[in-house]
């Protein structure tokens, strides 16, 4: 199983270089996953990746809450992208292994910014800028379609939400794991690891200048309909 390297736990600092007076809880950044194991004992493959994860340490820092839908996983405190993201890499690594190489689907949506849930409080006295994560590779294929929404930019006439998706696609690219332009998404292909490092740094870099930012991914291992590209 991939496991992170391990930083110390810090605070982010804001676009000013000082310190962000608020936590990661204040702050409100999470994820919402479900993975979805496309074999008969599905049951054992999913909880036999989360106690996995949970033995690598890897929910430390991190909590989390399990309904008939999904999974919500929070982060208490820095580095909080760090730990979401070597967290989901895990499991989904951990699900791919325990079906025996078959096809494992995930769904998940990275949010920060909106701890109040419908009601957000983005009074925060600064916006935190976090390095990139650093994950060990898994040897695992991915491809994902992925989306990333700034929500909340200065309001139709103050802000350009394009410049900063058009950055990140850049980016994407720049890194090599953006494939295709696909309807509403971009398809991202590499180790589990890296398509997620792309989405997690992409969303962590606008979250440095927009309150409120969202990024969405279907992530697909094992496929057998697997494409080139």
């Amino acid at each position: 199983m991939s496991t992170s390297t391990t930083r110390p736990s810090r605070p982010a600092t804001t676009t000013a270089g000082t310190t962000a007076g608020a936590t990661p809880a204040e702050l409100g950044i999470g994820l919402r996953f479900s993975i979805h194991p496309h074999t008969d004992d599905f049951v054992d493959v999913i909880l036999g990746a989360l106690a996995d994860v949970a033995a690598a340490g890897l929910t430390k820092g991190l909590v989390s809450e399990t309904d008939e839908v999904s999974t919500y996983v929070g982060a208490k405190d820095w580095p909080a992208e760090q730990r979401l993201a070597a967290y989901l890499s895990a499991v989904i690594a951990a699900a791919y292994r325990r079906s025996g190489g078959g096809h494992v689907v995930a769904h998940a949506l990275f949010s920060r910014g909106c701890p109040g849930e419908v009601a957000c409080d983005l009074s925060v006295t600064g916006l935190p800028s976090p390095a990139p994560v650093e994950l060990e590779p898994t040897g695992i294929r991915a491809a994902a379609q992925w989306s990333l929404y700034p929500l909340l930019d200065g309001g139709s006439d103050a802000g350009d939400h394009m410049a900063h998706i058009e950055s990140a696609i850049a980016a994407a690219h720049d890194r090599g794991t953006a494939a295709l332009p696909n309807h509403y998404a971009t398809k991202l292909t590499g180790d589990v690891s890296e398509v997620l490092a792309t989405a997690v740094d992409a969303w962590a870099q606008v979250g440095a200048h927009v309150p409120h930012a969202v990024t969405h991914l279907t992530i697909s291992v094992g496929s057998p309909s697997q494409a080139e590209g």
